[in-house]
């Protein structure tokens, strides 16, 4: 009874919709009931996504928003690939200090589906460099205050925000342990390397300043 409400639960899940407010059971879905072809056009709608964002930050007001929109569309993927490949394989060892069990392929899957959001953010950004080029590539200290620009800003800070919150659950979930443990363990890469990075510091300046001394 159990399993068969669970299919009839399964068969009205839509990923890119319902990984909004239905997230584990979205994340759930896709790694039990995707093939990888789907995977992979995630990866290509996130990743293009996730180039013209990176572009906005380009300062290349002279270049054409069809140059934009290309570049994004061909390095966009493979950068996104190739940081799901890595934060996959991190957050699958770092789970196994909180007891997950997520598979190297599951927590693949997870990642990539926490990241749809972004997919939503692709028409209104492929909108504004066609409309307003002269915005979406100048640097950011030459177009602050436009209208424009605040009202993006503010709903890819607010996109950004929800996915994070996304990510956490999708990678509890691959792991099949609580969204608070999937915080923690999204999280602790940062912290360990944000920890190593200060003790490089602070062993360099120690030595140059003992050279002086």
């Amino acid at each position: 009874m159990v399993r068969e409400e669970r299919i009839r639960n399964e068969r009205g899940v839509n990923p890119f919709t319902d990984i909004w407010l239905r997230t584990r059971e979205t994340v759930r879905f896709v790694i039990e009931r995707k093939s990888f072809k789907f995977i992979i056009l995630l990866i290509v709608l996130t990743g293009f996504a996730s180039g013209l964002i990176g572009m906005m930050n380009e300062r290349s007001s002279d270049m054409a928003p069809w140059a934009a929109i290309l570049q994004a569309l061909v390095t966009g993927p493979i950068g996104s690939a190739f940081g799901y490949f890595l934060g996959a394989a991190i957050l699958v060892l770092v789970g196994r200090l909180f007891k997950g069990t997520a598979t190297y392929q599951e927590m693949f899957k997870a990642l990539v589906t926490a990241q749809i959001p972004q997919i939503w953010l692709l028409p209104l950004l492929i909108i504004w460099v066609l409309a307003s080029p002269e915005t979406f590539l100048a640097d950011r200290t030459n177009v602050e205050g436009d209208p424009i620009v605040v009202i993006m800003s503010i709903v890819m800070a607010v996109v950004s925000i929800w996915t994070f919150v996304i990510v956490c659950k999708a990678v509890g979930e691959a792991h099949r342990v609580s969204s608070w443990k999937g915080f923690f363990i999204v999280v602790l890469p940062g912290i360990i390397i944000t920890i190593i990075v200060l003790i490089i510091v602070f062993v360099l300046f120690a030595s140059f300043f003992r050279e002086f001394s």
